[in-house]
């Protein structure tokens, strides 16, 4: 009971341990999900869009009148006008007033409308450049997915290799000690046989570097654990064509550059409005209210006569009457000044500051064209390329292929010749390292093919994906 108890927690155990190293085991799709979250340059082109989005908030409250409140108070003393008399006396000041006041733009040219206009489309140009930062992103992760995929292919191969020539090592000695072969041919296949081990190693280590390109691409912070699935097989058609007119068709409608450079055009034409608008008159319609108070604690008012006029002293000045102030409440109160007013400004002359901005604004419009030509003539160059590199890769893989077996052949013929002693180990090594490196150029061809499509189906709107 105790063994069958053992035997059902190892079982347990060896089944947890292959969830986790399964959870740990990053597929294609994986590595590029991760990175569109995580990536420190997506996230900062992420902060582009929202800082854009802002912009575009802000141009639509702009059509809302502004209010600010204003307030001084002052404190002094010495000969100053009494407005209540008309006249200076030397008195002590401490006064003062608050007020609120309103602007409003009635009209400006249009110039609030076409701001709004060019933020809006400088905040769908700066999103499809985030799109573009994620679409570089995932290629690159895409190439050094299937760079690992054909470092570990190739170290099988150098690893393979070795095992073989350990074995003929083995064959060669005992060939040796029985005297059907001189001891030079033992000593030119362990010299081989080292070679090997050393392009096992350069194989492992660049294994180990493309691992690090991916996870420095993804962010991670350490490669423990960081391992990727391998597919069990990735073929190769037998037949490739392809359209480089369709596929720059969808892509023309499809790519977030060629998206972005169409936004940039009409924002930069939305803010030659904006500066055309300039030359307009501009009406502002502002409302004023203000009142005051005062501290001190008696006030002068001139008298009054019984014609209902101010008393005229002997020295010709009008003779006043202290009184007491009124509350501060009560002052608030009765002093209130309200006031509505339009302004206009008319641009007349300016310096022909207006004109430069017209003109750099054209300007601008120029370069937004030439720059949108320029990514659609890129991007045309970009899909021929492709397609030309995808051809020439296929073409060279089914050459590979043949090259590969017509090498098999010649070595497994060169091996069963050297195994008897018909030849020596130079010509066996020779064939040997041919076979090799023709498995090596084979599995090249094969991933630069795949990499290739991987482009053209990237152009055509398609998942990445192996």
């Amino acid at each position: 009971m105790k063994s069958f108890v053992k035997a059902l927690l190892l079982l347990i155990s060896i089944q947890s341990s292959g969830i986790i190293n399964a959870q740990k085991v990053w597929t294609l799709e994986q590595c590029i999900g991760y990175a569109l979250q995580n990536n420190l340059q997506i996230k900062r082109q992420a902060l582009q869009v929202d800082m854009a989005n802002n912009n575009l908030t802000q141009s639509k409250i702009d059509f809302l009148p502004d209010l600010s409140a204003s307030g001084t108070h002052n404190y002094g003393s010495g000969r100053a006008p009494n407005y209540s008399t008309f006249s200076y006396a030397s008195n002590t000041l401490n006064s003062g007033n608050i007020g609120l006041q309103s602007n409003v733009i009635i009209f400006s040219g249009f110039q609030k409308i076409y701001t709004v206009k060019m933020r809006f489309y400088n905040f769908l140009s700066t999103r499809e450049n985030l799109e573009k930062a994620k679409n570089d992103i995932s290629l690159a992760i895409a190439s050094a997915y299937l760079q690992i995929l054909f470092n570990r292919e190739l170290l099988d191969v150098t690893q393979s290799q070795l095992e073989v020539t350990k074995m003929q090592v083995d064959k060669t000695s005992k060939l040796v000690e029985v005297g059907n072969l001189a001891r030079g041919s033992l000593l030119e296949i362990q010299a081989q046989a080292a070679s090997e081990e050393a392009n096992l190693t350069d194989a492992q280590n660049k294994l180990n570097l493309s691992y690090i390109t991916l996870a420095q691409i993804l962010d991670l912070d350490t490669l423990k654990n960081f391992e990727i699935y391998i597919p069990q097989e990735i073929n190769v058609p037998e037949t490739f064509s392809d359209n480089t007119d369709s596929v720059y068709k969808i892509a023309l409608n499809n790519m977030p550059e060629i998206k972005g450079a169409e936004y940039s055009l009409l924002s930069a034409k939305s803010q030659l409005a904006v500066v055309r608008g300039s030359r307009f008159p501009q009406l502002t319609l502002t409302g004023y209210y203000d009142t005051q108070y005062d501290f001190n604690d008696s006030l002068s008012k001139p008298v009054i006569g019984s014609n209902g006029l101010p008393v005229i002293g002997p020295y010709g000045n009008i003779e006043t009457v202290n009184y007491k102030k009124n509350p501060i409440g009560d002052q608030l109160k009765n002093n209130v000044y309200k006031q509505v007013s339009l302004n206009l400004s008319i641009p007349i002359f300016t310096k022909w500051q207006i004109q430069t901005r017209v003109s750099n604004a054209k300007i601008n419009v120029l370069d937004a064209e030439f720059a949108l030509k320029q990514n659609q003539i890129g991007l045309r160059k970009d899909i021929e390329q492709a397609y030309a590199d995808a051809l020439a890769a296929f073409q060279n893989h089914k050459s590979r292929q043949r090259s590969v077996a017509a090498y098999e052949e010649n070595f497994k013929y060169v091996q069963q010749k050297f195994d008897v002693g018909l030849i020596n180990s130079v010509d066996y090594n020779v064939a040997k390292n041919d076979y090799t490196k023709s498995k090596s150029d084979f599995l090249q061809a094969k991933y630069e093919f795949i990499f290739k499509t991987k482009i053209l189906d990237f152009y055509k709107g398609n998942v990445i994906k192996l």
